[in-house]
């Protein structure tokens, strides 16, 4: 479905490699940017690792990739990702506010010098926000530990980083729909997406349930209301 779209990944560690490794699992091609000799952080976070010393949370959102080491503080790299987002027709990304911009890397500039460019900035708590994304602080922020666990037990968050999860299926979705519209206008945009929205977004019943009641909703252990 995407053959030929080029998708250049400079996101790290869960929400950003996902899209990224999903846009693959659909046929494009992905090139992900990581820091010489470390690479991403969760190439180490382990065990398990497999056969070969692959972390298994790495391999579980990096497949379809190839990987390229840069380093964004060095002019030589800083020349070959230049090269990389000029043949690129996505952009995923997660640095922290100002982080690109002080390399040399103004996003809006980038998009002015390549308008067919769709951009993802993949955010904790928003574009305006200098908080880190946290996945166990969002899950308790945005309500899902008051309402997971037993009735009269304590607040317990979900046993997979869901909320980064969501975030990263909610990018791949927003960047699926700008190519479309790249598509029928020309002009690629630039798409925003952090975990606190996309966990609230995530409550859906759950959060109608309140707003239409005006009662907060509260655990059901393995239940259902």
């Amino acid at each position: 479905m995407l053959a030929g779209t080029n998708v250049l990944d400079l996101s790290r560690v869960l929400a950003g490699p996902l899209a990224g490794m999903l846009l693959g699992d659909l046929g494009a091609n992905v090139i992900k940017v990581e820091r010489p000799r470390t690479g991403d952080d969760t190439r180490g976070w382990g065990p398990p690792f497999d056969s070969s010393g692959e972390s298994a949370y790495f391999i579980s959102v990096n497949r379809n990739k190839k990987s390229v080491a840069a380093d964004l503080t060095n002019p030589a790299d800083r020349e070959l990702i230049r090269a990389l987002l000029g043949n690129a027709d996505v952009v995923i990304e997660n640095f922290k506010r100002g982080m690109l911009g002080r390399n040399g890397f103004e996003i809006a500039s980038i998009l002015s010098m390549h308008p067919r460019l769709v951009w993802c900035t993949i955010t904790g708590f928003g574009a305006d926000s200098d908080r880190a994304g946290y996945d166990f602080v969002v899950q308790a922020e945005q309500g899902w530990m008051s309402i997971t666990g037993e009735p009269d037990g304590a607040p317990m968050k979900v046993g997979v980083a869901l909320a980064d999860v969501v975030a990263g299926k909610d990018a791949s979705i927003a960047i699926l729909g700008a190519l479309v519209a790249r598509a029928r206008t020309g002009t690629g945009r630039h798409v925003t997406v952090s975990l606190a929205a996309s966990a609230s977004a995530a409550l859906v019943n759950v959060a109608q349930n309140a707003l239409v009641s005006g009662e907060e909703p509260r655990r059901w252990g393995n239940g259902h209301p």
